[in-house]
């Protein structure tokens, strides 16, 4: 199983169980949390287990209600998520593996039904399985895999986003391990058509590798995903999507943690069109990017440039006192101009967001945080702005998980408002936010 974050491993719970586990490797230089080695059973020959991972946060203003936010729904905030109140989310994985061949298969859930009204949409089911062989035809450097799996790629853990992206796809992994400790892969899949939605279906194709070059990780990623399933009185038309960028992590003096910088380039022409396949920046396939970057007026389907600049440094000051510091830019190029309303431009605008997070373990079982938030939305735009600050209290489960306590109080700018339909009738997002949340990786 992959490691514990060296931070999680000084704070454990500052940096908290937050990224969902996978079994598979993912093609990242980005640590991440993970759970140690899982609950396995030996029987004919062959290695049954189970891991999983799942995130329990009950959040409520002072009502008590639902709060209303701007930044809380991965996908329809876009870029002004900030996951400090991020939904309910549970996986399993379970595996047989005999030798050196392993069948997975992953079970994902949003919002559990016991306390709340079941929706179909968020009981994903039997959502992954897959097939990988290790020491492919004898030469061990070499591995593949085959069916219904995900690869994420540049991963920034204080906002759960994928730089790069995260792939939604049936297809082929080949992944080869380069002398000197670097790692390249390849790979081709598809995402079925959804037409219901003017889809088509889409491919998606993607090399990626890391390496060391003294005592910087370096990485470098390209990724394709198209569709050409155009139909008779069906609007679809052909649409391409283009990733390509870098990422490096460098260790800091004294082994106080690491510096993470991520540069990424999205091409995109008609991408409306385009399947899910895809899912960067908080947007899945080319619609989500269309609806949060693009424009959905006049941006000729979702045709346009975006450049993404990203950081993270969690770093130890001394054995009991931590920071983090981390921030992400992104400019966009769109044929949605609008030089009367900022509200409707899409062109030449530029979206920045930072934090910093200091914590101090009070005793061991015991530690104190507090977050701060700055999200720009438009940079042009000093109203379409808010920051947060969030104290927190967490009580860290050894590397397992955590319990955690946080209250967060916005200041929103006089443009900063709910999503059209979010909640009928309010349009002011809550000031004011609680949270008891517990999450655990296995």
């Amino acid at each position: 199983m992959p490691e514990v974050s060296f931070l999680a491993k000084i704070l454990a719970a500052a940096v908290g169980v937050t990224e969902p586990i996978s079994a598979q490797d993912t093609m990242t230089l980005e640590e991440t949390v993970k759970a140690d080695a899982g609950p396995g059973l030996d029987a004919g020959g062959v290695r049954f287990e189970l891991h999983g991972y799942a995130r329990m946060p009950l959040a409520a203003q002072a009502t008590p209600r639902e709060p209303f936010l701007v930044d809380n729904d991965y996908y329809l905030s876009g870029f002004a998520y900030t996951r400090l109140y991020e939904p309910d989310w549970s996986e399993l994985f379970f595996s047989a593996q005999k030798g050196n061949y392993k069948a997975e298969f992953g079970i994902f859930a949003s919002l559990y039904s016991d306390y709340a009204a079941p929706e179909l949409e968020n009981q994903l089911g039997i959502a992954q399985a897959s097939v990988t062989a290790k020491r492919f035809l004898d030469h061990d450097p070499l591995t593949v895999q085959l069916g219904v799996f995900w690869d994420r790629f540049g991963h920034l853990e204080p906002y759960d986003t994928y730089v790069f992206g995260r792939t939604h796809q049936g297809g082929l992994k080949v992944a080869y391990d380069l002398p000197g400790g670097g790692r390249a892969q390849t790979g081709i899949g598809l995402h079925q058509a959804q037409l219901r939605q003017n889809q088509g279906l889409t491919p998606i194709a993607h090399v990626a590798g890391t390496y060391p070059v003294g005592k910087l990780d370096v990485g470098a990623y390209v990724l394709r995903t198209w569709t050409r399933d155009v139909r008779q009185l069906s609007p679809i038309q052909n649409g391409t999507m283009w990733v390509a960028g870098a990422d490096v992590r460098a260790p800091l003096p004294g082994d106080r943690g690491h510096a993470y910088l991520a540069l990424a380039l999205y091409d995109m022409t008609k991408v409306l069109y385009l399947a899910p396949a895809l899912e960067v920046m908080h947007s899945t396939g080319g619609r989500g990017l269309t609806e949060n970057f693009l424009g959905l007026e006049s941006s000729d389907d979702g045709t346009g440039r975006m450049y993404t600049l990203a950081g993270d440094v969690p770093a130890r000051i001394t054995d009991d006192v931590g920071v983090r510091a981390f921030g992400m830019a992104t400019w966009v190029r769109s044929n949605q101009i609008d030089e009367m309303d900022p509200a409707v431009n899409r062109d030449r605008r530029m979206y920045v967001k930072w934090g910093l997070e200091p914590s101090y373990r009070v005793r061991k079982g015991v530690i104190v945080a507090a977050r701060f938030d700055r999200v720009i939305l438009d940079l042009y735009d000093a109203e379409n702005s808010f920051r947060v600050l969030s104290p927190k209290l967490v009580f860290p489960l050894e590397t397992w998980g955590e319990l955690a306590l946080q209250y967060s109080h916005y200041w929103y700018g006089d443009k900063v408002t709910l999503r059209p339909g979010q909640v009928p009738l309010v349009t002011d997002p809550d000031t004011d936010v609680f949270k008891l949340q517990a999450q655990v990786a296995w």
